[in-house]
């Protein structure tokens, strides 16, 4: 169960943060006033350790002094038990990830647009193609060495490093809906006081984590353009 629930994060993790990157870098990288100063404010959440996001996200989403509910107490006198109800709870453990990595996407996302020849777009925009065309058929396809690298650094953010994050937004619940694997390790090894098992533990969460890098090389090596553009 842990190790299903540690993939459905991780699935949602990377899709929001990197669908999500690649939609601001974009507009970013777009020649517009004080795109330096916006692209420093999207960027700084990646230099914020997932402990103290985690705290961050708790006064957000806290039930009775969360700003979240108090601000739809305020408008509709509704609130949601973001923490303490099943749904919501994981709901606010993937947004608080995707805030906290998103800013590492948008750097490498923004260097790789910004790397590719603008004669290239102009000749695709002379032969008629449209912005979504041009993004689609030209830009997306010579991104794909940095998706490629940002999927492979997710997924290891998406497995390993939200434990600090979940320790502090729900401790793992409620009911252990936000129970990931790298959570039972240390429920196992530190408040279970068994060392083996939960070394046992970490060791096969080590090698699934390997696997699927080696199966995203594999993939990658056949998909990704490397190169000159």
């Amino acid at each position: 169960m842990n190790l299903i629930l540690s993939f459905a994060f991780s699935a949602g993790i990377i899709l929001l943060a990197m669908s999500s990157a690649l939609m601001i870098a974009t507009m970013l990288n777009q020649n517009i006033r004080g795109a330096s100063i916006y692209r420093s404010l999207l960027i700084w959440p990646y230099a914020i350790s997932p402990v103290v996001t985690g705290a961050m996200f708790r006064l957000l989403f806290g039930q009775e002094s969360g700003l979240i509910n108090y601000g739809l107490d305020t408008l509709f006198e509704y609130k949601v038990a973001w923490l303490t109800t099943v749904n919501p709870a994981r709901f606010s453990v993937i947004m608080a990830s995707v805030w906290n990595i998103i800013g590492f996407n948008i750097l490498f996302y923004i260097a790789g647009l910004q790397n590719i020849p603008k004669d290239v777009i102009e000749a695709a925009a002379i032969d008629g193609a449209n912005a979504l065309q041009r993004f689609w058929r030209i830009a997306f396809p010579l991104l794909s060495p940095f998706t490629f690298f940002l999927v492979v650094t997710n997924t290891v953010y998406a497995f390993f490093d939200t434990f600090g994050l979940i320790f502090v937004l729900t401790r793992g619940g409620p009911t252990e809906s936000t129970f990931t694997a790298m959570f039972r390790v240390y429920v196992t090894g530190i408040l279970g006081n068994d060392i083996g098992k939960a070394t046992a533990q970490s060791l096969v969460l080590f090698l699934i984590v390997v696997i699927i890098t080696v199966v995203q090389f594999r993939i990658g090596n056949r998909t990704v353009q490397y190169g000159n553009y």
